[in-house]
């Protein structure tokens, strides 16, 4: 027994100096690539990499649209307001599924079309592997008159707090049946279909009478590019880390 235990005690020495050999003999870059957030956190010279890659590419290919401070504009998303329509619930206990999301978003831009044809894209008019949702143009649809979209836009307002007409509300949430597949039957959204949350103060196109009028009357179909052909799998991987802990503060 007593040289079982030697054996075995050798057997996992072996192993570990292997495994430990194994990631010497990657370059930083790979190490960054295959390593949880905490594994990067506690690698000083994965951590330094992806600080510098991220920023360089965030600087080069995304301040344009979501802004040096990542706080977006009217159309573009804020990075780092805790508010994700996609993937991220807020939920998390672990940095490793939101780090994932947000590699999957960047990788594969949202309602993408820069890719072969494909039986998807043909379906749906977007690349299989991008984040797509899609808030219809009713007043294009026909499927709501004039007056019921002025009726729903009340009711959106009531839903996230703000002042709206009492009876126009009662009207519209008898019209938001259309919504509830997207947006949840309490307006708080479905990640699952990119449907935002109605409910808060986060905007995307603005959360006035104006704004969400139009938006229910000529849709929003905004789109990200997928980064999937332009940077490499370690930058991806630097931006997803990098973002996450700025939405964390």
């Amino acid at each position: 027994m007593k040289r079982y235990y030697v054996c075995l005690s050798l057997a996992i020495g072996c192993l570990t100096l292997s495994v430990a050999t194994a990631q010497r003999s990657l370059t930083v870059a790979e190490r960054v690539v295959v390593a949880s957030p905490y594994a990067i956190k506690a690698d000083a010279e994965a951590d330094a990499f992806v600080t510098a890659t991220a920023e360089r590419a965030y600087a080069q290919n995304c301040a344009s649209c979501h802004g040096a401070d990542m706080h977006g504009k009217p159309g573009v998303p804020d990075l780092v307001d805790y508010e994700f329509i996609w993937g991220v619930t807020g939920e998390e206990t672990s940095d490793v599924g939101p780090v994932a999301e947000l590699e999957q978003t960047i990788r594969y831009g949202v309602r993408n079309q820069d890719c072969p044809a494909v039986q998807d894209q043909a379906l749906y008019g977007d690349c299989p592997d991008t984040r797509y949702s899609e808030m219809p143009a009713f007043a294009m649809l026909g499927t709501l008159t004039g007056e019921q979209m002025r009726d729903m836009t009340e009711y959106v307002l009531s839903l996230s707090g703000q002042q709206a007409d009492a009876a126009a509300v009662e009207r519209g949430q008898k019209e938001f049946g259309q919504c509830v597949e997207c947006h949840g039957p309490e307006g708080a959204g479905y990640k699952p279909y990119g449907g935002p949350d109605l409910t808060d103060d986060i905007w995307i196109y603005g959360g006035d009478r104006g704004a969400i009028t139009a938006s229910i009357a000529a849709g929003r179909m905004g789109r990200c590019p997928a980064w999937v052909d332009t940077l490499d799998a370690a930058t991806i991987k630097s931006l997803a880390v990098y973002i996450w802990r700025k939405v964390q503060g």
